[in-house]
């Protein structure tokens, strides 16, 4: 595996890569960009050429273009090496299937969910009824294709006995929640249902999600159970608050589109993407989760809610935009006629849907419209925009965008603009960044640490260069080893060099800057040591100990020369 992964390295540059997903900008030898890990205004994100490596200055996250497609399309290894061996060209070399799942369970799993799905794929033809259904709900057989639909017979064990037949056991089935063990053996999970498979970022397999076909006195035609749908449990590979039905299709559309649709359903997905809006992924019925908004906002930070209009809609679409505005993201509602759904939408006319996509109203524009019409007594619209409008604004980054729609609010409710300031201030709520930096602390050096930090990393580089600007690096590391413990002090060094060149690629007094942070390092660590014995001080004159603070104040008297002399 290691010389198919080198030579997909050799085959793709990390600046290509990066730029399908970021806007670069030329930085010296590098490139830069706003970090898509976390949130920035300013530009920390670099990306070394030279090296084939990432750094972000922000969030501390760097590596390879493997690691950075981990990151950035929310896959595990073998997911993000998948799509960079499609993409270089390169076919991934796998061993006997056997051999394959004693080594990674992961993929046995991913290997089970696809066989699984070829199943279903190849009952659906056998079964009219099922293929009737399709065709009545709008779908052509090239969609039903696209979206590896089929169907899961009303059987017990059907799908068991074929992949037994496959080599897979029933451990396999059961961790990847295709079979429900039993006191007289295991049945199959889905029965009498159209299969909707559920994919990761890079088309695999991850889970499952079946619809009822129909019900008939004295049997359930889908007897695993009663209601509509039925998806598939928590398993290693799917955790259903991070995957999103459509995204394998939708990535491309959704990068090339610069926005996303979501809607709430299969069909509304399927549908749309029928009718050529092809930037839409599905909630599948989920509630929406930070997570789903953090992968979306890395393709994109637009977003266009298309959920159903009716009452459960309008709340869902409620929560959403909490979500997404909290991670600064521009949020605009396609409007329904009421009572519709996009699935409803497309049948009676694709160009509608396309439409009202396209015509979709930002989000707090639509509420200003909406409520008025709603309640059209005053004061009860008045609490309705208290309740819905204001906390939108106060989740507002920019400060123009506030005090724009503070001024229609104002309008609106026929009042002063001073009053629904007021309101929008006594919002407090959590920031996106705020809740991932709680959740993800970055742990942060000392001063010192950070100054030897730097200079241990410039004389690395330095050492590697043909040409360096600076001299007699062995005596500047023995003054460094005098000042600073480097052994242990320095956190996580794999980008100490990359920082230096980063920072320091295109000065011109590289030497005088290296001696600037040997003096600030120096003055670092006379600064605490003087800190340090004013404390002896203090307890030595609270103890009555004269002796001992005559000392130490001669000590504080030369620390502080010390000082004086030591200027940065």
């Amino acid at each position: 595996m290691s010389s198919v992964i080198e030579e997909i390295k050799s085959r793709l540059n990390i600046v290509d890569i990066a730029r399908s997903y970021l806007t670069l900008e030329p930085a010296g030898g590098n490139f830069k960009a706003r970090c898509p890990f976390h949130n920035e205004r300013t530009p920390s994100f670099f990306i070394s050429p030279a090296r084939q490596t990432y750094h972000c200055f922000g969030c501390n996250r760097g590596g390879d273009l493997i690691s950075f497609v981990e990151e950035i399309e929310g896959l595990d290894f073998s997911g993000a090496l998948k799509i960079l061996a499609e993409r270089a060209g390169v076919e991934l070399t796998r061993g006997r299937p056997e051999a394959r799942e004693d080594r990674d369970k992961r993929e046995m799993l991913y290997r089970t969910l696809d066989l699984a799905s070829k199943f279903y794929e190849a009952v659906l033809l056998k079964f009219p009824e099922a293929l009737e259904y399709l065709k009545k709900r709008g779908l052509t057989d090239e969609t039903t294709k696209k979206f590896r639909i089929g169907f899961a017979p009303d059987e017990w064990r059907s799908l068991g006995d074929f992949l037994v037949k496959k080599g897979v056991s029933e451990e396999a089935m059961e961790k990847a929640g295709l079979i429900v063990p039993s006191p007289k053996g295991f049945y199959d999970r889905f029965r009498g249902r159209v299969m909707f498979p559920i994919a990761d970022s890079s088309g695999r397999i991850i889970a499952f999600s079946g619809r009822i076909l129909k019900e008939r006195e004295g049997k359930t035609l889908g007897a695993s159970a009663g209601a509509k749908y039925v998806n598939s449990p928590e398993t290693e590979v799917f955790h259903k608050s991070r995957a999103l039905f459509g995204f394998h299709q939708a990535k491309e559309s959704m990068r090339h589109e610069n926005s996303c649709v979501l809607v709430e359903g299969q069909m509304d997905l399927i549908l749309s993407h029928q009718a050529g809006v092809t930037n839409t992924v599905a909630s599948s019925g989920t509630a929406l989760t930070t997570d789903h908004l953090s992968l979306i906002k890395r393709f994109t930070k637009n977003l266009v809610l298309a959920f159903d209009a009716d009452d459960a809609g309008l709340a869902a679409a409620h929560r959403a935009i909490g979500l997404a505005l909290a991670q600064d993201m521009s949020v605009r509602i396609a409007t329904l006629p009421r009572g519709t759904d996009p699935a409803d939408l497309v049948l009676e006319d694709p160009k509608e849907w396309q439409s009202a996509v396209r015509e979709a109203k930002p989000v707090i524009d639509f509420y200003l419209e909406l409520l008025p019409m709603l309640y059209p007594d005053t004061t009860a619209l008045r609490a309705k925009v208290s309740e819905i409008i204001v906390p939108f604004i106060a989740l507002l980054r920019s400060a123009i965008d506030q005090g724009h729609y503070v001024g229609s609010v104002a309008k609106l409710l026929n009042v002063k603009e001073d009053p629904v300031w007021e309101e929008v201030k006594k919002q407090v709520l959590p920031r996106a960044g705020e809740m991932e930096k709680e959740k993800n602390p970055i742990p942060v050096l000392p001063r010192k640490a950070r100054i030897a930090r730097t200079i241990e990393g410039v004389l690395l580089w330095q050492e590697k260069e043909q040409h360096a600007k600076i001299v007699d690096i062995p005596t500047l590391r023995t003054r460094l080893r005098h000042l600073f413990d480097t052994s242990d002090s320095l956190g996580d060094r794999s980008n100490l060099v990359f920082e230096a060149e980063t920072r320091f690629y295109e000065s011109e007094t590289l030497a005088r800057e290296i001696e600037e942070l040997f003096l600030a390092l120096e003055n670092e660590i006379v600064r605490d040591r003087f800190v340090e014995k004013m404390q002896e001080l203090k307890y030595a004159e609270e103890r009555g100990d004269t002796a001992k603070a005559q000392t130490l104040l001669v000590e504080c008297q030369e620390l502080s020369q010390k000082l004086h002399v030591i200027k940065p």
